[in-house]
């Protein structure tokens, strides 16, 4: 065995690993905000983490040491995933947990530890034996090499998973980003994860360079911690849904006659500037063009419109889109160009919000309330999700 040493890099990848378990404990003690949300964050980074120092025994060689470390993250690839789609469900629409209709994502991690049995029960001596050389791994070769590329499978379906749900929720601002920025990261991890497998494979690879996959790592633990720093909602909590309960107000310092005043600066804005038209629109910006506080802005839609804001803004979309939709005909009008003329930025976003609002799809809708061409209206196949800027 080689002499056991350190280098730069797991250096690096060591105060990394260290500021991962200091990050996830201070998550899961962060009482304000959505504590599950924090809890899931907090449980990625303390598995990113113990990875990370697994990695970092191995390439140091100091792994016969700490024998009962080796392997001990094999199953935690079959976890980020889920994780993280619990995350984004629990920041967009704060739905809770339950066994019933979470277990299943749970299944593929623990059928990976059933597997690794053999390895955990093993005393530390034979497992030293194993890592020296001394004895055989008990596995087969062709055994591993079918589980990592279930590892690599499972982290992409989760990829796409978790992209498909971001980009089906309305833009949310805030909300929005950090979601698409968080799985655009996991996505990196995935591609350097996969990649290690692929390299693998060539003759000039040598097995010891897989430090991208712990650099994707320290970028997640980093993103996380940065984030949380420069905006602090991703620690305190939002979500898609804001509650409309009268105890939310009940300490607010908003007058009567301001809430009036208020309500109606919204209601011409909206009637006027159409301000909802605009895909980008926030909570944020509309409370600057108020120039009121973001609070008491949700304060007086949730009390006079009886909905919250992104309810309040879709209400508001539906309505012209179901004018245009009886008022023009396809050949004048598509579908599409009418969701992105009132507003939504995908064609997924527009027709959820419409169907939940008029039980009808906006082709159904034009058929049957205004102008046809006497042709079903079929959005192009070649079409983006996506609408153009």
């Amino acid at each position: 065995m080689p002499t056991p040493s350190f280098n730069t890099w797991t250096i690096v990848f060591l105060i990394a690993a260290v500021q991962g378990f200091f990050m996830a404990f201070v998550l899961w003690r962060w009482q304000r905000g959505q504590r599950r949300a924090n809890r899931l964050l907090a449980l990625l980074l303390f598995l990113f983490a113990l990875t990370m120092t697994e990695y970092v025994l191995f390439w140091t060689h100091y792994m016969p040491s700490f024998a009962q470390m080796a392997e001990i993250s094999a199953s935690f690839p079959l976890l980020y995933g889920p994780i993280i789609w619990w995350y984004l469900r629990t920041i967009y629409a704060a739905k809770p947990m339950t066994w019933r209709t979470d277990g299943w994502h749970l299944l593929p991690f623990v059928m990976g530890i059933v597997l690794f049995l053999p390895w955990y029960t093993l005393d530390t001596e034979t497992k030293r034996a194993v890592l020296t050389g001394e004895l055989k791994f008990p596995f087969n070769r062709g055994l591993l090499t079918t589980v990592q590329w279930a590892r690599v499978l499972h982290l992409l379906m989760y990829a796409l998973w978790n992209a498909r749900y971001i980009h089906r929720q309305p833009a949310v601002g805030a909300t929005s980003r950090w979601a698409a920025l968080l799985n655009w990261f996991f996505v990196g991890f995935t591609l350097a994860y996969t990649s290690y497998f692929v390299l693998v494979q060539m003759s000039f690879f040598n097995t010891t360079w897989d430090y991208h996959i712990s650099a994707a790592m320290t970028a997640f633990i980093y993103l996380i911690a940065y984030a949380g720093y420069v905006q602090p909602t991703v620690f305190e909590g939002f979500t898609l849904a804001e509650s409309t309960h009268a105890a939310k107000y009940k300490n607010s310092s908003l007058t009567p006659e301001a809430t009036k005043s208020l309500l109606q600066k919204l209601d011409t804005l909206m009637a006027v500037e159409k301000l909802y038209r605009d895909a980008a629109l926030n909570l944020d910006i509309l409370a600057a063009r108020l120039g009121a506080s973001k609070h008491h802005v949700s304060q007086v839609i949730n009390a006079h419109h009886e909905a919250n804001f992104f309810e309040y803004l879709n209400h508001l979309r539906i309505e012209e889109a179901k004018q245009l939709l009886a008022e023009t005909k396809r050949s004048d009008l598509h579908i599409i160009e009418v969701a992105y003329a009132v507003g939504f930025n995908n064609k997924v976003s527009f027709n959820t919000a419409f169907k939940k609002a008029t039980n009808q799809t906006p082709t159904a809708y034009r058929q049957s309330h205004g102008k046809t061409d006497n042709a079903a209206e079929v959005l192009p196949v070649h079409s983006s999700d996506n609408m153009p800027n």
